[in-house]
């Protein structure tokens, strides 16, 4: 069994999950550490966000993150 690593950190969840999508999009499996800590404290905090990949996934995932968000026409 693979250890999960971070792969990406934000203090917006919004940026995480568009991080995640993109992932999915290339059937990447990735989770999401302190997606829920605002749910369950009375007062907002500013919390860190972090995008887990397995280790086996991390070298692919990486390369998908690093990718522009250009539109080719083979996406078509």
């Amino acid at each position: 069994m693979s250890e999960l690593i971070p792969i990406f950190q934000s203090s917006y969840l919004f940026e995480i999950e568009v991080a995640k999508s993109k992932l999915a999009s290339r059937e990447i499996s990735s989770y999401i550490k302190n997606e829920f800590v605002n749910n369950i404290a009375v007062i907002p905090i500013t919390q860190n966000y972090y995008l887990l990949v397995s280790e086996i996934d991390f070298a692919a995932a990486e390369k998908v993150l690093q990718e522009n968000n250009e539109i080719s026409e083979s996406d078509f």
